[in-house]
């Protein structure tokens, strides 16, 4: 019966789809979502009466939502491994092939055949993800610079008899390195290439089974949302039989 009532609402969904398509509305994706959400994920408290839960139909939103969200939570995790894994990861396995464990083995993307993975150059700028194990040369080199004139102002500072040294210690700011993939060259340092290739190991990423965890989970939240009325009332139930 379940089954037979989804089917109507992905029916239902795509015909709405079709019409608010055709009718331009600014609400198109707002409406097709609150129709979707309204189908599979509805907890309607009103068909149940509860003596000893207190619960209402505000309280049925609230589950409501807190299912959404756990089943997104699920998807977005699993999309991210998937793009983290076999987009991400292209990187990881390019220096692991190419035996790039070291600053004097270092390569550069294009030598890598990766010079136009955009995902690759914007996590290397801006996110986490591989440099906890990819390292760039020219930014260690950076960064041991900046390290060295900071000392020597520190240690014209402490001496006292640098008035310039101090005011320029308390303005100093580390200054990003800017990336020139053009001829950066980057490597994984020996010890984390074991812990690179169980990280971004793609097994198991195939696009498939994120497909195949996309029904899952929409399947359990509805089931969720389906028999949860009947689950809190069988609580209501048992609480009634002890008190």
């Amino acid at each position: 019966m379940l089954l037979s009532r989804i089917g109507h609402a992905v029916c239902g969904a795509f015909a709405s789809l079709g019409r608010l398509a055709a009718s331009d509305e600014p609400s198109l994706w707002s409406e097709i979502w609150t129709y979707l959400v309204d189908q599979y994920f509805s907890i309607n408290f009103y068909e149940y009466q509860f003596y000893h839960l207190n619960l209402t139909q505000s309280d049925g939103i609230f589950l409501r939502n807190t299912i959404v969200a756990i089943m997104l939570g699920v998807v977005v995790a699993s999309a991210g491994a998937m793009y983290q894994k076999r987009t991400l990861g292209d990187l990881v396995r390019a220096l692991q092939r190419e035996n790039c464990t070291s600053a004097d083995k270092a390569m550069t993307l294009e030598q890598l055949g990766l010079l136009r993975n955009t995902a690759i150059k914007g996590d290397l700028r801006h996110g986490t993800s591989l440099k906890r194990v990819v390292r760039c040369v020219g930014e260690e080199q950076h960064n041991a610079s900046l390290k060295e004139k900071r000392a020597v102002l520190e240690s014209e500072a402490a001496k006292g008899d640098d008035p310039e040294a101090k005011a320029k210690l308390k303005k100093w700011k580390d200054v990003p390195y800017r990336y020139d993939f053009a001829t950066d060259r980057f490597y994984i340092p020996e010890s984390l290439i074991y812990g690179a290739e169980v990280h971004f190991d793609k097994k198991g990423t195939n696009p498939l089974i994120f497909a195949a965890v996309l029904v899952v989970a929409v399947i359990v939240a509805a089931l969720a949302c389906f028999f949860l009325p009947e689950l809190l009332k069988m609580i209501d139930n048992f609480i009634g039989q002890i008190v």
